[in-house]
């Protein structure tokens, strides 16, 4: 390794840091403004109402992001506003043609009480007309959850993003509209799902019920039981410190690793399992016909061997970590 090629690395590894320290120094601007809020956000969507409950009374008391992640969000930013104004050049080659309006609009919802319960901001609004207009949400998840959504029911589907399927229908309830859109970033074209608001009046009536029964809670200084749920309580935000269910103390030595593109990532890998498995055998077994065949063509495929001497080698002594997952 040559000193240029030190030098270089040296170099890289201090521009990672200042990057990390630059955007931290920008932690500000995602710090909690109060310890309380008066209201559930419409992004914090919970199966919980302890968690909605917790939401409002102790979100400052979660960790600080890391630099990294801190970076993700940023960029995340960076890349709304880069597409929302690609979106309204498109919107002038449409027909109909529409503007993007109304970027960040804030918009409340009341529970039964007149209360305000539930808040958010809508990103941006696509008017075709004066009196034509419809709310759309961008979002820049995983690679590997965007793959797996093609209606807006696939939303749904994942503890990730169902987050962002009440949100969208919390927009279009507000504002009394039926039509909305989801807009998910991808390398190239964004992928668009119309959200119908009329096929989900249920899933608006449970998250105001149960950002009711968390304000009522919030207002008496009390908390909702326990969901007991492990697939919820391991992702949830305040397992482990705020929240100690029951369950909690079953795991205490597990490390519970709330990423959702790790967590992508484990389930994709669970269902190219037996397809890696089919691969390997037929791999196997195809290879063994044809031994001693130097070239040749079967069908479509170009078939070219050539025998290899093995080399030994001595191999020293030394430690590995291996990894076992197992589905659960």
């Amino acid at each position: 390794m040559t000193a240029e090629t030190v030098q270089a690395q040296e170099l890289a590894a201090q521009i990672e840091q200042t990057w990390g320290e630059e955007v931290s120094a920008m932690r500000g601007s995602f710090k909690p403004v109060v310890n309380v809020r008066p209201y559930v956000y419409a992004s914090s969507f919970h199966k919980c109402a302890r968690a909605m409950v917790y939401s409002m009374t102790h979100h400052h008391e979660l960790p600080q992001f890391e630099p990294d992640v801190l970076a993700r969000m940023e960029r995340g930013n960076e890349i709304e506003r880069d597409r929302l104004l690609f979106l309204a050049r498109v919107g002038q080659r449409m027909d109909p043609p529409f503007r993007v309006i109304a970027q960040q609009e804030r918009f409340e919802l009341k529970d039964r009480k007149g209360r305000v319960v539930i808040v958010g901001k809508v990103d941006a609004r696509l008017e075709f007309s004066r009196n034509v207009s419809c709310p759309v949400e961008f979002k820049t998840w995983s690679p590997f959850l965007v793959d797996k959504i093609h209606t807006f029911p696939d939303v749904f589907k994942s503890y990730w993003t169902r987050k962002g399927a009440y949100q969208n229908l919390c927009y279009l309830y507000g504002s009394s509209e039926s039509l909305g859109f989801l807009m998910l970033d991808r390398a190239g074209i964004p992928k668009i799902i119309p959200v119908e608001l009329d096929q989900y009046w249920d899933q608006v009536e449970e998250y105001l019920a149960r950002a009711e029964v968390a304000m009522d809670h919030k207002e008496a200084g009390t908390l909702p039981d326990y969901l007991n749920d492990p697939a919820e309580c391991s992702r949830c935000d305040w397992y482990g410190g705020t929240c100690n269910p029951p369950l909690a103390a079953s795991d205490s030595m597990l490390k519970i690793l709330n990423d959702p593109e790790t967590e992508s990532m484990l389930a994709r890998r669970e269902e190219l399992k037996d397809l890696a498995s089919e691969y390997t055998a037929i791999d196997k077994a195809v290879k063994k016909r044809l031994a001693n065949i130097e070239h040749g063509i079967s069908g479509k495929f170009l078939i070219e061997g050539q025998e290899i001497e093995k080399k030994a080698f001595s191999v020293k002594e030394s430690k590995y970590w291996r990894v076992d997952i197992t589905k659960l």
